[in-house]
């Protein structure tokens, strides 16, 4: 029997109700690591179909047995406690790798041994640049600047449109490599993070210990959002959770009621003026009525929110 070569990464796949997208994330993990030996190993945090379904046809993929919903830093942690290879590369179901991806990111990890992690550039179907690419490691001060600036929140890192591999501030957690030792020097995800922001404290806590994170812009992978509920009140209510959890994690008590402040000023300015804008712009009515419903929601909920996932104990 020919002896199978130890991986070089080990590839992290947290499902969710994903079944559908398994077979597009699977097959593009294929082309994109075919010269670099690989394993894929997945948790599923739903009902059982994504592990039904990888299991019927992807017989190769290593199944981590299912805690629940546990979240998706603790599904991570997980599947990294399992992984054999000395890099980790965290990716979304609903993320695909382009043809050579890997391969490359593999080959800028070995150029740049002395980082902690590395990346690329996720971009829409259509060809937009996803705007969850290299953000800053918040502060308080951004969350107040963005209720008057619809804008993502502060670039850290690399600029729009350049071609030359460089240092960011963070990673999106879609895709992402990480050394494996550098992952357990820092124990992995928080798991007191559920859901959102959980990347952001991870790699807060890497550039306390100094470590470099890089991206090389030509590594490259499309990411066609799941849920297709980006503006649900839902999803909403999580992004916000998460921010306030980081917040309360790594701000004073004056940076994280700012914070919340600023949160709750947001999310009235769509509940309230996206409805008037809608009437003046009726082809794009439907988006901002969506906006309107989903930050309405943040609006009224705000016990659910504003101490963050405070029941879950943060560490680190």
């Amino acid at each position: 029997m020919p002896s199978v070569p130890a991986p070089e990464v080990s590839v992290l796949v947290v499902a969710y109700q994903s079944a559908a997208f398994l077979t597009e994330c699977f097959t593009s993990i294929a082309a994109s690591a075919a010269q670099t030996p690989h394993e894929i190993l997945l948790i599923d945090n739903g009902d059982g179909s994504s592990e039904a379904f990888a299991r019927a046809n992807f017989p190769h993929v290593r199944i981590v047995p299912s805690e629940g919903n546990i979240g998706f830093g603790a599904g991570n942690n997980r599947l990294a406690a399992q992984a054999r290879a000395p890099r980790l590369l965290l990716v979304n179901p609903d993320a695909a790798p382009v043809a050579g991806a890997i391969d490359r990111l593999v080959a800028f990890s070995k150029q740049h041994p002395e980082a902690a992690a590395w990346g690329g550039l996720s971009y829409f179907p259509h060809g937009e640049l996803d705007p969850s690419n290299f953000m800053a490691l918040p502060t308080p001060r951004d969350f107040v600047v963005s209720v008057v600036d619809s804008r993502p929140l502060r670039r850290g890192g690399l600029p729009v449109g350049t071609k030359e591999p460089g240092p960011v501030e963070v990673l999106s957690g879609g895709f992402m490599m990480v050394r494996a030792d550098v992952w357990r020097e820092i124990q992995g995800f928080d798991e007191s993070f559920f859901l959102y922001a959980e990347e952001i404290d991870f790699f807060a806590r890497i550039h306390a210990l100094g470590y470099a994170v890089l991206v090389d812009p030509a590594v490259r992978v499309i990411h066609s959002p799941g849920s297709g509920a980006s503006m649900s009140g839902s999803r909403l209510l999580y992004l916000t959770t998460g921010r306030m959890h980081y917040a309360r994690k790594h701000f004073s008590k004056l940076g994280a009621w700012m914070t919340g402040s600023a949160f709750v000023l947001t999310a009235a300015k769509y509940a309230f003026l996206c409805p008037v804008l809608a009437k003046l712009k009726p082809h794009d009515a439907e988006r901002l009525m969506q906006l309107s419903k989903g930050w309405g929601t943040v609006l009224r909920q705000r016990a659910r929110w504003w101490q963050g996932y405070g029941s879950r104990s943060a560490r680190g």
